[in-house]
């Protein structure tokens, strides 16, 4: 508004740049108008000059013939002189005819013509008055016509003179016009460029300036006129967005150690999720210390100030935490603290303690890293807990499978041999034929035979661990081991991506395959086997055949073949398993389940 009222008010005045230049533009314009008019008044008073001095010099030739016909013409009535003097006499009233003559007896042009009048008037009556001149009247009238033509002479002249005035006149306007146009328009151009272009000029260059980032140029312009108000604003304006950038560039200042601070606690958090995830009861070494107290410090030096404290509720817990406080001592009079909870899943494990001192502002980014220090502490607690929890679901299920597999198999063994020491104590004590005691004891040697097969399997399946991190890998070992045992080649048909399974279905399938090799083995008598393991509608499909003899009769009797362990280890892969004989000859155990 205050830019607007100044322009108006420039508008209004004589100082304005506008108001100059309708000046400059107005005497421009007037000094071409009086040009103008003042031309076409000139030329209108040439206007049948021309025409004049033409009758005006026919005049002399008419007064000659005249003075000729006084000789030629011997009529006493002296007609042809008369035809003569009156062709002449309106020759005069043509050529002087006009109020022009008649009102400028001051001129000299007037006054020669009302000589001329007088001096005809005068010739004209002695002409007519007398009918016969003598030879010397003659003469003195011819001598008259002469002198009536050195008059008209002297008009000609005159009329020429006063045309060539008239012209004289003219160019003298139209160059006294032109001095006074070039006169303006240097004068105009040295004031634009003094008043416009120079100004017009240092305000480009400040705004190019200002455009580069420098607002320290100013513009001195500082006249009551538009390039003033202008120059005025572009100054306002330069050291508003000088204060603007300033602000901005305080903003980015603090915006980059805004993010520099985040991205450092990102780190720290990042740093601190991995190592207390990847920490375990067994890693219990100084590197581990050292990396937990180094990123223990790097938070403190974040957070600008204080001191962190871990207060565990389980003093069983500290091997995931290194710098753990417990002290419910707190000093309330030099520092203030701040608890923030290690909880995760509605269960609380201690809290995470920053002592600070007293008086100091706390910022909301400073408390949402700690929160965020403390989940990932809790987090790590829980998942430590679980792991602890897993492992020892681990041992027991695998003590179940020890126990079910001694019970099955070796157990099994035992009892019959006990039931065969017990018939042959009493056959030693009936003292019955010794071919009846070697039969007994010949049983009980191929029941020791056959426990201790049953004991090296079970060790050997006890034994096993993936050692290769590739479960194709380990099948594959699987496979040569059996096909060196059953003296025939056994297929296998792998074709699952790489590290599709988890480590728990890649241990229950391979002990599922040996098994099932183990059985074919042992008890198939079978010249071709097979084992495939294929991807089809995200479902792993496991199929283990052979061209054996079949299923016996005693199937379902406890104890028999492994079966009752491979179907337990079937339900921990949460699918049932399939055992039944092949359409040609042989058995197949098939089962699938999802990844």
């Amino acid at each position: 508004m205050e830019i607007a009222s100044n322009s108006l008010e420039l508008s209004e005045s004589s100082t304005s740049l506008i108001a100059k230049v309708g000046q400059v533009m107005a005497v421009i314009i007037t000094l071409g108008l009086l040009s103008m008019i003042s031309s076409m008044l000139v030329t209108e008073s040439l206007n049948g000059d021309a025409a004049k001095i033409n009758k005006a010099g026919s005049l002399r030739m008419q007064a000659v013939r005249i003075s000729r016909a006084y000789f030629i013409d011997q009529n006493i009535n002296k007609a042809a002189v008369r035809a003569e003097i009156h062709t002449f006499n309106l020759s005069l009233t043509q050529v002087l005819h006009g109020k022009k003559f008649e009102d400028g007896k001051n001129t000299a042009v007037g006054q020669q013509y009302h000589r001329i009048l007088a001096l005809w008037q005068q010739i004209n009556v002695r002409s007519l008055a007398v009918k016969h001149l003598t030879h010397g009247q003659l003469i003195e009238l011819i001598a008259s016509y002469d002198h009536f033509v050195v008059e008209l002479d002297q008009l000609v002249k005159l009329l020429q003179l006063e045309s060539e005035k008239k012209l004289s006149l003219l160019r003298l306007i139209q160059g006294l016009t032109l001095f006074l146009v070039i006169a303006v328009a240097s004068f105009v151009l040295f004031k634009l460029n003094r008043t416009l272009i120079g100004p017009l000029k240092q305000l480009v260059n400040v705004a190019e300036q200002a455009g580069k980032g420098n607002f320290e140029v100013r513009a001195t312009y500082n006249r009551n006129d538009e390039l003033g108000v202008l120059a005025h604003t572009i100054n306002q304006m330069s050291d508003e967005l000088k204060l603007t950038y300033q602000d901005f560039e305080s903003r980015v200042s603090h915006k980059t150690q805004q993010l520099s601070r985040t991205n450092q606690s990102l780190d720290v958090l990042y740093r601190a999720a991995r190592n207390l995830a990847g920490y375990t009861l067994s890693e219990q070494d100084s590197a581990s210390y050292q990396i937990d107290h180094q990123i223990i410090d790097e938070l403190v030096e974040v957070l600008g100030f204080g001191k962190i404290k871990i207060e565990i509720n389980n003093s069983k817990q500290n091997n995931l935490i290194i710098d753990v406080y417990v002290n419910n001592t707190i000093d309330n009079i030099c520092f203030n603290y701040q608890k923030f909870p290690l909880e995760k899943q509605n269960r609380l494990f201690g809290y995470l303690v920053w002592e600070l001192p007293k008086g100091t502002e706390v910022q909301d980014w400073q408390q949402q890293i700690l929160q965020a220090m403390a989940d990932i502490i809790a987090t790590a607690i829980e998942l430590d807990q679980k792991r602890t929890s897993e492992n020892r679901l681990v041992i027991v299920e695998e003590r179940a499978v020890i126990a079910r597999e001694l019970h099955d198999s070796l157990a099994q063994s035992l009892s019959y041999l006990k039931v065969q020491m017990s018939l042959l104590t009493r056959k030693m004590h009936k003292q019955l034929p010794q071919e009846q005691v070697e039969e007994t004891i010949d049983d009980i040697k191929e029941g020791l035979n056959s426990a201790y097969l049953q004991l090296r399997e079970l060790l050997t399946t006890f034994r096993l661990k993936l050692d290769d991190p590739a479960i194709k890998n380990s099948l594959q070992s699987t496979i040569i081991e059996f096909s060196a045992k059953c003296q025939f080649s056994i297929a296998f048909d792998y074709q699952l991506p790489q590290s599709y399974l988890s480590a728990n279905q890649e241990i229950h399938l391979l002990q599922i395959v040996r098994e099932a090799l183990s059985n074919i083995h042992r008890h198939a008598a079978a010249s071709k086997a097979g084992v495939s393991i294929v991807l089809e509608d995200n479902k792993v499909k496991v199929k283990i055949w052979d061209d054996g003899v079949g299923l016996p009769e005693t199937l379902n009797e406890q104890g028999h073949l492994g079966i009752g362990i491979m179907q337990e280890r079937a339900k921990s892969l949460n699918t049932d398993m399939h055992i039944g004989e092949r359409e040609v000859s042989g058995t197949i155990v098939s089962f699938e389940f999802s990844h």
